[in-house]
């Protein structure tokens, strides 16, 4: 009977600090957009390192706003406006009302504490603000969104080591 109790208690305990271990380092979808936590970094860190994987994925930053320093903020924050020709040129030719407000795509990062916050639009959401029918143009805006997260999800893995657990 104790052994089945603390093996209860045990199971409790890992599945507690494994649903807690999700909390940060991973992309989760909030109010029409997406975003990830750093946990225990500083901002400048964290920036960098965001800066270099817009870059790996052929985004260039258009313009950088610094929110910090118009609100007179002591606390770190930045959007950046974010292009890549080749989408626009594409995004013009499904439908250029549209692609013009959706490129640039807007990211934004700052200081929450000890840890750092990103978070991108859902790009892919448009299509429904839109009212966009056409698939070809939905699936484009998908590609746009999954390549947002991706920027996300590869500058939290940089700090956050991904453990492995076997499926059982």
């Amino acid at each position: 009977m104790k052994t089945l109790r603390r093996f209860f208690i045990l199971l409790f305990f890992t599945f507690v600090g494994l649903s807690s271990a999700q909390d940060y380092g991973n992309v989760n979808f909030e109010k029409g957009y997406y975003y990830v936590v750093v946990k225990n970094v500083k901002f400048e860190a964290v920036n960098t390192i965001l800066q270099g994987e817009i870059k790996s994925h052929k985004w260039g930053v258009i313009h950088t706003i610094n929110v910090d320093k118009s609100t007179h903020s002591p606390v770190p924050h930045k959007t950046y406006l974010l292009c890549r020709s080749d989408y626009l040129e594409r995004g013009i030719r499904f439908n250029k009302n549209v692609i013009s407000v959706v490129i640039p795509c807007r990211i934004s990062i700052y200081q929450d504490g000890n840890n750092v916050k990103i978070l991108v639009e859902d790009v892919e959401g448009y299509s429904n603000m839109f009212g966009i029918e056409d698939t070809m143009f939905k699936s484009f805006l998908a590609q746009i969104s999954e390549e947002m997260k991706s920027i996300l999800q590869n500058t939290a893995d940089r700090f956050h080591k991904k453990q492995n657990f076997p499926n059982m």
